[in-house]
């Protein structure tokens, strides 16, 4: 390497407290040199650990691609059972470097936090319990690009945040913004078929965000992020899946995967360098699931452990409580209701850390069901606004206004409609111009500014959303 960025600390050091003194040693990692520029990283948050986060994945990386990048993910307990904590970095020979850190819930992303490093200054990276974006109302940012009618993803690392686009004919596009439009980039060839499913999860451990694509003729295959592209990895299983959801469902800090189509249900674990085992003994549909359409998984009763809900094209959801990395059929989470989903979407949607199921009904109005204590409560006809939005395809939560409360973008035949949150944990819809015939959405600080934007993939391309 050219260029090295280090993380790393000096025991003799005096006026830490031995939990910062723990984390220190614990980020140490990179080649060590000279502390004389060295700098403090802050990770920082008004949020409660364990109860809204914890675990952390922070990393650190050279702005040139050629140089160094540090990345570990770490459980919030024993000495680090706390917020803030503390790293130092030597910057080497670099002049810059990007740094990030994860914050998790039940072994599921929560929320990121991103700075830029000049070395000239201490840096926080703070997670804040009120998450807000910019003012006034989104607005289209240039012309569309990438494929058309595409599955979306976010994957943070070294270079900054990027959106991967798989569109159904086939093609795929790395997104990024650049001089105020977006600008394609190549991928690795797609698998064989019509793409179906696309998760960001971080499989090798270093906490940048890597792929996993689905189609309908190949068994999924992983992508590996390095630096700013991706290369093509190994598969996941041997047949075609029509679903995946990926979460630390092991309490391990590696990243494991649960795929499913039609009656099957696998749970794949991780051995910590983004190899996959298949354990059906803690994972199977059983009886309970014979048309498996999406996957979503959450910590919904509060216990720190992943659990799963299935969401199927005709039958009811059905849902596991998970545990240690086995999961128990649980059919009280849930209410046993048809629906014929195109997507799940496990996230906060009003503002109390516990996730909320967001449900894409193919020709019929969206459900949003609530998390109360465990167990999903149907609370679309309170919660969202009249009429509620039919035919969507994908649902995302993010804290994109100037208010405290997540706020949501939706992806319909009809367009994108934009929802306000409310502080009592409903939605208001925004009167916005939003693109046609919308298939996914996704919220990502695609400009590394410190706000989300929004990309809502169309029949024309990805448009961005900015506020």
């Amino acid at each position: 390497m050219s260029k090295s960025t280090g993380a790393s600390t000096n025991n003799a050091r005096e006026g830490y407290s031995s939990p910062t003194r723990a984390v220190v040693a614990l980020f140490a990692l990179l080649a060590l040199g000279a502390c004389n520029d060295a700098i403090t990283l802050e990770i920082a948050s008004d949020r409660p650990v364990p109860s809204a986060i914890d675990a952390i994945c922070v990393a650190v990386a050279d702005s040139s691609m050629s140089g160094g990048h540090f990345g570990r993910a770490y459980r919030l307990d024993d000495a680090l059972d706390h917020l803030p904590q503390t790293l130092r970095i030597d910057p080497g020979d670099a002049d810059g470097a990007f740094a990030w850190v994860r914050a998790d819930r039940g072994g599921v992303p929560a929320l990121l936090a991103t700075a830029n490093v000049d070395f000239g200054s201490d840096v926080t990276l703070s997670l804040p319990r009120c998450q807000k974006g910019g003012g006034g109302a989104p607005n289209a940012v240039g012309t569309a690009a990438g494929p058309a009618d595409a599955l979306l993803a976010a994957s943070t690392g070294q270079g900054g945040t990027l959106a991967i686009a798989v569109g159904a004919d086939g093609t795929a596009a790395i997104l990024d913004a650049r001089s105020g439009a977006l600008v394609a980039g190549d991928t690795p060839p797609l698998p064989a078929g019509t793409p179906v499913a696309l998760v960001a999860a971080d499989i090798d451990g270093d906490c940048d965000d890597d792929l996993i694509v689905a189609t309908t003729m190949a068994a999924p295959v992983i992508w590996i992020r390095e630096g700013a592209t991706f290369t093509a990895g190994a598969s996941i299983g041997e047949s075609p899946v029509a679903a995946l959801a990926a979460a630390d469902v092991d309490r391990d800090t590696d990243v494991d995967l649960v795929i499913g189509g039609g009656n099957m249900l696998a749970l794949y674990l991780n051995n910590g360098a983004g190899a996959f085992t298949a354990d059906p003994s803690k994972l199977s549909a059983g009886s309970r699931a014979s048309a498996i359409s999406a996957l979503a998984l959450g910590d919904l009763d509060g216990d720190g452990n992943a659990d799963l809900v299935v969401g199927q094209a005709g039958p009811p959801l059905v849902a596991w409580l998970g545990a240690g990395g086995n999961f128990s059929p649980a059919d009280a989470v849930v209410p046993p209701v048809p629906l014929d989903v195109a997507s799940l979407t496990l996230a906060d949607s009003d503002g109390d850390y516990d996730p909320d199921l967001a449900v894409a009904v193919r020709g019929a109005p969206m459900r949003l069901y609530v998390d109360r204590d465990g167990r999903l409560e149907d609370q679309s006809y309170v919660r969202l606004p009249r009429p509620i939005a039919t035919d969507v395809r994908a649902v995302a939560f993010g804290g994109w206004d100037a208010g405290c409360a997540p706020d949501a973008i939706l992806a319909t035949a009809d367009g994108a409609p934009t929802l306000s949150g409310l502080d009592e944990g409903g939605f208001a819809a925004e009167t916005t111009t939003t693109p046609a015939s919308a298939t996914g959405v996704v919220f990502v600080d695609l400009d590394d500014d410190g706000h989300l934007d929004a990309l809502v993939s169309t029949n024309e391309g990805v448009r961005w959303l900015v506020r």
